[in-house]
């Protein structure tokens, strides 16, 4: 699996051109190498996840849910496009990626792989 840099529409063009040349497409993992950008569903599973971070503790961690991938067509300003985010140096880091999540991107935060969901709070929010 290789983290996406293209455009939505690069990669919709992709997945025609693979199921049009009679390759299956893989399905999505549940484990996400390092840097970069994963569309939901196409790279990656919906569910939580964890990365151990940098291995530096003065390098934080950058992770954005994204609920549209940005093209240059699109409107300016990159935050208008983030649903949630977090820069943190706590270690671990988790995060649920829903599966409404257009795309999910990370810095400085290590590989990530699926874990089982938290055990409920029995509080609400």
């Amino acid at each position: 699996m290789r983290a996406r840099t293209f455009a939505i529409a690069g990669a919709m063009t992709s997945a025609l051109t693979l199921l049009a040349s009679g390759f299956a497409a893989a399905d999505p993992a549940a484990e996400m190498p390092g840097d970069g950008l994963y569309l939901v569903g196409v790279d990656i599973q919906p569910g939580y996840y964890e990365a151990s971070g940098a291995d530096d503790p003065g390098i934080a961690c950058f992770w954005r849910r994204l609920w549209k991938v940005q093209t240059e067509s699109d409107y300016n300003d990159p935050n208008f496009y983030i649903t949630a985010s977090d820069f943190t140096r706590t270690r671990p880091i988790r995060v649920e990626i829903k599966a409404k999540d257009a795309a999910f991107s990370s810095e400085n935060c290590g590989s990530w792989r699926m874990v089982p969901a938290p055990p409920p709070t029995g509080s609400f929010g």
